[in-house]
């Protein structure tokens, strides 16, 4: 089974029991929580994704550094995840789970990439229009990257509309390369 399948099945379950307990919310605030402390913590990663490290201690961490923070539910579920050693696919559970929620919602998740920090108004507008273009609510994670040029790379869920200017001169040169001459 693929790695992304892996992850869709697992990130079902818990959501399938999220949802039966009317936990939505709260299981995907604890699965951001425990992924954040999880992509800071080279520590923990260095225990949790060595396969060198015995489950039951990897359990044993998870409940002594968690136990009071997660709910039973998602602490039960980090453990089996740990027990069917899938440790390997909690970014892509996590991940997961936060989309099925956010469909659950009507929210889309979308990341803009510009050159150059955008204005307020900026940012106004362009959440209006991508509201408009997806009829959906959005949840918009902005970055800046000169790399870019100018204009704006839109990731919206798994579509990406890049009108920056580096693509565009990549097309202009890629049109010029194929052009015959004479």
């Amino acid at each position: 089974m693929i790695k992304g399948a892996v992850a869709a099945r697992y990130a079902q379950a818990l959501f399938d029991v999220a949802r039966d307990n009317n936990r939505i919310a709260e299981t995907e605030n604890e699965l951001r929580g425990f992924m954040r402390l999880l992509d800071e913590s080279r520590d923990l990663q260095q225990v949790l994704y060595n396969p060198q490290v015995p489950v039951e201690l990897k359990k044993e961490i998870v409940r002594e550094a968690f136990g009071k923070e997660l709910s039973g539910t998602t602490l039960n579920f980090l453990c089996l995840v740990l027990d069917r050693r899938r440790e390997v696919y909690l970014k892509g559970i996590a991940d997961h789970f936060i989309a099925l929620a956010n469909e659950t919602r009507n929210i889309i998740e979308a990341e803009v990439t510009s050159a150059l920090e955008l204005s307020v108004v900026h940012k106004v507008n362009l959440m209006q229009v991508l509201s408009r273009m997806t009829g959906k609510e959005l949840r918009i994670r902005y970055q800046v990257d000169p790399d870019i040029i100018g204009g704006l790379v839109v990731r919206l869920g798994d579509r990406i509309i890049d009108g920056s200017i580096k693509r565009q001169l990549e097309r202009l040169k890629d049109s010029i390369r194929e052009t015959k001459v004479g």
